[in-house]
């Protein structure tokens, strides 16, 4: 009879040992793939921090360089650092200060438009944002961009009403500047009404009688706006120009008297001279209206 063979008990098929050998193996390929995403994340990582040293370092010298009054070399290294952390977290206000340096520096202005648009872009809540588009608006002018100008500082919005009335002098004067003197006039006298005299009041008021009595030789709308300056400006010269130009105004309107009344109110004795030929061509003129009473008045 035929002894069986005495399997032990450690025997396993062999069906069954090939099984727990792939599962073997693919335990070892998933670690293998740990391990290799694992070294992966490791080298981002410190690629990334060797990275951020670098643009710390790059950030420093740009620093270096400002302080030093090398704005050539202070802007290659904002440039520098921009491309290494653009979206760092000093990378807002990097860009901001190189884009003052293109224009309050070195004069690229081309390039400071894009910065400041850039840092508009990506921090349009940052403290400095207000700041940046000012500063974009005044480079835009500077350029001959008056209308791309204008959009930048109608985009201001600040609560202080003195801020308010300062930022539409800005935008008065850039219609000015273009010539388009009825859309200079509505920006003016948002500045001019305002129940207090400041600087802004009186730079509004200066441009208003100078168009109308300069420009346009509507001299009864331009008179107002010299009394005014010349009743209330702190600046001696500026009242007496002020004082000058009322006078003309009145003389042009054929109220003689009233511009010889006020040209007398000037007491300047370097004056005295351009004074007494100023009254007597006035009294001249007078004289002559006098014979031609049915000449038309100007200016009304």
């Amino acid at each position: 009879m035929q002894l069986r063979r005495n399997r032990s008990s450690s025997y396993i098929p062999y069906k069954y040992r090939s099984a727990r050998s792939k599962r073997r193996r693919v335990m070892i390929l998933a670690s293998a793939g740990t391990a290799v995403v694992l070294i992966a994340a490791l080298t981002v990582l410190i690629v990334a921090r060797s990275s951020e040293r670098g643009a710390e370092g790059t950030l420093k010298q740009a620093l270096s360089e400002w302080d030093a009054g090398d704005y050539e070399a202070a802007a290659a290294e904002y440039e520098r650092y921009l491309r290494q952390a653009p979206t760092g977290d000093a990378s807002p206000e990097a860009r901001l200060q190189l884009a003052n340096i293109y224009y309050l520096k070195l004069h690229r202005n081309e390039r400071a438009v894009a910065l400041y648009r850039e840092f508009l872009g990506q921090s349009p809540a940052h403290a400095s944002a207000a700041i940046a588009r000012e500063r974009l608006a005044e480079v835009l002018a500077d350029m001959g961009r008056s209308y791309e100008s204008i959009a930048e500082y109608e985009s201001l919005n600040s609560q202080d009403p003195v801020e308010r009335r300062r930022i539409r002098l800005r935008i008065a004067d850039l219609y000015y500047n273009q010539n388009n003197l009825s859309q200079a006039l509505t920006e003016y006298a948002k500045v001019s009404t305002a129940d207090s005299f400041d600087e802004y009041t009186e730079q509004a008021c200066t441009r208003q009688a100078s168009i109308y009595h300069l420009a346009r030789g509507q001299y009864a709308l331009a008179a107002p706006f010299y009394q005014r300056l010349a009743s209330s400006s702190s600046d001696a010269k500026m009242r007496r120009r002020a004082l000058y130009g009322l006078a003309e105004c009145y003389s042009a309107l054929y109220k003689f008297d009233e511009a010889l009344s006020v040209f007398r109110e000037v007491k300047d004795p370097e004056e005295q001279t351009y004074l007494q030929k100023k009254l007597a061509e006035i009294e001249q003129r007078k004289r002559e209206a006098a014979h031609a009473p049915t000449i038309r008045k100007r200016g009304e």
